[in-house]
């Protein structure tokens, strides 16, 4: 959706009516009701939805690609502004990690970096992709808006993990983490309904010839193998597990210099790699893995960051499974179950909940966008037409 001369007046207006405000209006907490400090009576001249759910509080309208293009020298010069000032503007109390709130690739060699890890994905634009929980994200959606970049990506939403090291087993399936059975048929349904389970990717390879990129950020790999363990058991079911490993390829991106970090040895360590649940163990050998070492501080940035994590964040464990579908209603900022609890039933009520962001991390969002169009613009990377999601 592209952003008209209508919607620059509905959010100017927004804006100096909360530059007006008291303190207190200006920086309302997340827990408050939308447009709680903005009288019944205000009018900004017409409904405008900007792709996700605008607060007046917001300093920074919806900017995706479309908006990105539409905007001229002086629009892009005040976004770069912002980008530069944002730390000293921000509501900390808004973000999700209060203690860091400096803007990631500030530096032209750390987006250089970031280009360089998001043009991978290249190389995998003629498969089926698979984005495995929030990690990849911004690589993907860099790759999407690149010239010679991916022309699309499915994103799962998954968290959480139930495997653990086993010396004589490799990984083991700690069943009281696990989900139950109820949880595990509801993301079946969700996989299918998506077109992103076995039988989907199975007929994909058979039809094309082409396997399935699964690609996640790899440390220890638990998360990527509890994820294969549910899908390894859907293919199970349905008589296609050993098709199913032929139908696949893992891509993992992650440092080197993190892992050794946090091992804390000189020794010499392979790169990181999922290791298979036992289901798929047998054919294990079927299944091609390649890891992408990043540069570490570009690394710490976009995906140790936690507001960088958190404002493209799906929270999706699997207590959380039967109660909403997460390619309908998205979660941010959620640190507790109750919350999500609460959230489920505003998205099961009449009025569609699309996100639940604060003001300033819609903002860190939304100034990301920006800086990464603006980035591949600047090096005459960006593509001349795109079509963003909704």
């Amino acid at each position: 959706m592209r952003i008209t001369s209508i919607q620059t007046n509905l959010y100017n207006s927004a804006f100096q009516y909360r530059q007006n405000l008291p303190a207190a209006g200006k920086n309302k907490l997340p827990s408050q009701p939308a447009y709680a400090s903005i009288p019944a009576s205000y009018r900004y001249g017409v409904n405008i939805h900007f792709g996700e759910y605008f607060d007046p509080n917001r300093t920074v309208p919806h900017i995706d690609y479309e908006e990105y293009m539409d905007m001229g020298d002086a629009a892009r010069k005040r976004m770069r502004l912002r980008y530069r000032t944002f730390t000293k503007k921000v509501d900390k109390g808004e973000m999700f990690d209060p203690n860091d709130t400096r803007m990631p690739l500030q530096s032209e060699k750390l987006m250089d970096e970031f280009i360089k890890t998001s043009q991978i994905y290249s190389k995998y634009k003629d498969q089926p992709i698979i984005c495995l929980g929030r990690s990849p994200k911004w690589f993907l959606n860099a790759s999407l808006w690149m010239k010679d970049g991916i022309e699309d990506y499915k994103f799962v939403a998954f968290s959480g993990f139930w495997h653990r090291s086993d010396p004589v087993e490799g990984m083991r399936r700690i069943e009281s983490a696990a989900p139950t059975e109820k949880e595990e048929l509801a993301y079946r349904k969700y996989l299918k309904r998506i077109k992103a389970d076995p039988a989907t990717i199975v007929k994909n390879m058979e039809e094309t010839g082409k396997k399935t990129v699964i690609t996640d950020y790899i440390f220890s790999g638990k998360g990527a193998c509890s994820f294969l363990d549910i899908m390894a058991r859907f293919a199970d079911d349905e008589g296609i597990l050993e098709k199913f490993s032929k139908s696949i390829q893992i891509v993992g991106i992650g440092s080197r210099d993190y892992v050794e970090e946090m091992l804390r040895t000189d020794d010499e360590f392979s790169d990181p790699k999922v290791p298979m649940p036992k289901i798929l163990q047998p054919y294990q050998d079927n299944i091609k893995q390649t890891f992408y070492n990043m540069d570490y501080f570009m690394f710490r940035e976009m995906l140790i960051n936690q507001n960088t994590n958190e404002c493209r964040s799906t929270y999706y464990p699997h207590e959380m499974w039967p109660m909403y579908k997460p390619d309908k209603f998205k979660t941010g900022l959620v640190k507790d179950m109750k919350k999500v609890k609460q959230m489920v039933a505003e998205a099961n009520s009449p009025k569609k909940v699309m996100s639940h962001f604060t003001p300033a991390m819609f903002d860190f969002r939304n100034l990301l966008n920006f800086r990464i169009l603006d980035g591949l613009n600047a090096r005459g990377l960006l593509k001349a037409a795109h079509r963003s999601k909704i």
